[in-house]
């Protein structure tokens, strides 16, 4: 998948924070109307209940008034003027036999006496009345003066409360309606310009260059909540800028010393060819530009690794190495050397140590080329391995000058030369230290050194989890010693 494609498929942060405005406003705006709603419906309710309660008592005290059964028939205009004022309620006056003694003026609203189910006497209820409908009803028996027994019965009718909750509903629906998207729109106003530091670190970041890596997001100029994006845009920045620094230089060493081995080869095959040579001057200019580029070659193998390690593509092969074992190959092939000089190999390995087998060789023969070159004559260079906490160290050894402090932080850098004279020498092109420290840095490990008093001592520290002390009988083998150096390079 592309980057293209990925920014296609991305999405919007103000969208989402609208959309989620938007949902919060719905959301909140319809928890309170269906509050509202439902306060609204059950005080309509109890008014009606309340209304309803009121004129029966009144009706009550005027049917005892009375005081039998004839004479509330012949004064049922009484109780119809006193409903005049409440056109929605409608009422019946029964005696023991079901007959009507009063009713509402209204034909259409009258009703027969029915028992009712599930209510209490004197207790407003629901009921449907099959010529009124939906209302809340109440009845209530009494007994007159005459002995008589009658049953009064009211109905409030339920439908302009309902239509009042009709109206009240759709205005909770506009209101829904309009409060969404407004606050939709609103909320895509705030977060537009809440974001709007976001999109000024994004232009600030943009305006890097190559030419101003220097340049830094302004952490103090943006709020607080995007401290944890600039900060680590920073760092990033501080990574970069040093990564390109090291590339910058490491550019001009790699044109530095790869000049020098080409223009020997331009130079002395300009003088040979200059006239005529005899066969044993051509061999001797062959023999030099094939010892130059054999150098390129070994520049070029070693940059390479160097790449690769950076890059993480090298991959590891782990194995349990026997120290003493492995120092002992390393003095067999260093010992021709070594004798030129009258430098004498030391060894003491008693552990085993979990490496890559070539890498951990190469590290540690690129040491003891280090220290032979800089030791004194006459002198001894050790070779030591030993358990420390968690970690098996390796450390190589050698009596002589002195690293100066100003270089003891330099000389794991790539083509750093402590002393100048030897560049472009054949043998040191200044990669041996880097390379033993990129190959401490893919074991998960790390390279030390420390150098006074004429006494210099690198030190690789391997991870040990599985470091084991070695068999007394493998520390006592293989003190061998080869009399020539094979082809094992060091750089």
């Amino acid at each position: 998948m592309t980057s293209a494609t990925r920014v296609k498929g991305g999405y919007s942060l103000l969208v989402r924070l609208s959309i989620a405005f938007t949902i919060v406003a719905i959301l909140v705006l319809s928890l309170a109307g269906g509050l509202l709603y439902h306060s609204l419906w059950h005080q309509l309710r109890q008014r009606d209940d309340d209304e309803i309660t009121v004129k029966m008592n009144d009706f009550l005290d005027q049917a005892r008034g009375l005081g039998n059964a004839q004479a509330i028939a012949r004064n049922a205009g009484l109780f119809r003027e006193e409903m005049l004022s409440h056109p929605e309620i409608v009422f019946g006056i029964f005696d023991e036999r079901g007959g009507a003694l009063a009713q509402s003026a209204r034909p259409q609203q009258r009703f027969t006496v029915a028992e009712p189910v599930n209510s209490v006497q004197g207790q407003p209820y629901s009921c449907s009345p099959p010529s009124i409908g939906a209302s809340r009803c109440i009845y209530a028996d009494v007994r007159l003066a005459s002995g008589e027994a009658v049953r009064v019965e009211l109905a409030h009718i339920a439908a302009v409360r309902y239509s009042v909750l009709s109206r009240y509903r759709d205005d909770v629906l506009l209101v829904l309606f309009g409060g969404s998207v407004l606050m939709g729109v609103l909320g895509y106003v705030i977060a537009r310009r809440g974001l709007t530091p976001v999109r000024l670190i994004g232009q600030q970041i943009s305006r890097i260059e190559s030419h101003n890596l220097d340049e830094r997001v302004e952490v103090g100029a943006v709020p607080v909540e995007l401290h944890e994006i600039a900060g680590p845009v920073n760092r990033m920045l501080d990574r970069l800028e040093r990564a390109f620094s090291r590339l910058s230089q490491f550019s001009s060493d790699v044109a530095h010393d790869m000049r020098t081995p080409l223009a020997n080869l331009i130079s002395a095959s300009q003088v040979t060819l200059s006239r005529e040579r005899s066969h044993e001057e051509y061999t001797a200019l062959i023999e030099s530009n094939i010892e130059e580029c054999e150098r390129l070659q070994r520049m070029i193998e070693t940059m390479l690794f160097l790449a690769r390690v950076d890059h993480a593509q090298e991959s590891l092969k782990l194995g349990d190495l026997d120290c003493q074992s492995e120092f002992a190959k390393l003095s067999s092939y260093f010992e021709g050397v070594a004798e030129e000089r009258g430098i004498r190999l030391l060894i003491d390995g008693a552990v085993q140590v979990r490496a890559d087998p070539t890498m951990f060789r190469r590290a540690v023969g690129n040491l003891v080329s280090n220290a032979l070159d800089h030791a004194a004559s006459e002198s001894d260079v050790a070779l030591r391995a030993y358990r420390t906490g968690d970690r098996v160290a390796v450390a190589v050894t050698n009596s002589g000058s002195t690293i100066p402090p100003e270089h003891i932080g330099k000389i794991f850098d790539r083509f750093y030369r402590i002393n100048a004279s030897r560049h472009g020498s054949a043998k040191n092109m200044g990669l041996g230290l880097a390379i033993v420290k990129s190959i401490m840095e893919l074991h998960l490990g790390r390279v030390d050194v420390v150098s006074g008093a004429g006494v210099t001592t690198f030190t690789l520290y391997f991870p040990a989890s599985t470091a084991v002390s070695a068999p007394e009988s493998t520390s006592k083998a293989g003190n061998r010693r080869a009399a020539t150096v094979s082809g094992m390079s060091a750089s």
